[in-house]
């Protein structure tokens, strides 16, 4: 799981530069600088969700007990 936490973590990285670079551009018009950084926040959007998701999986302790009742 860390091996994959670390991956998650250098794609945001890249996500943060990439979408750095394109506001810092003054040559491309803000709408197209819109344009091109909504897909990037969203992508981040969803790593960080999965990456919070991760975390929660990783520090959650697990007990071998049976839970059936909370299905009836």
């Amino acid at each position: 799981m860390e091996k994959f936490l670390e991956c998650v973590e250098e794609y945001e990285k890249r996500l943060t530069d990439e979408f750095l670079k394109i506001v810092d551009d003054q040559s491309i018009p803000l709408t197209e600088k819109n344009r091109l950084t909504a897909p990037l926040a969203d992508q981040k959007k969803v790593l960080s969700k999965m990456k919070n998701e991760l975390l929660e999986i990783k520090n959650k302790t697990y007990e071998a007990k049976c839970e059936m009742y909370k299905f009836q």
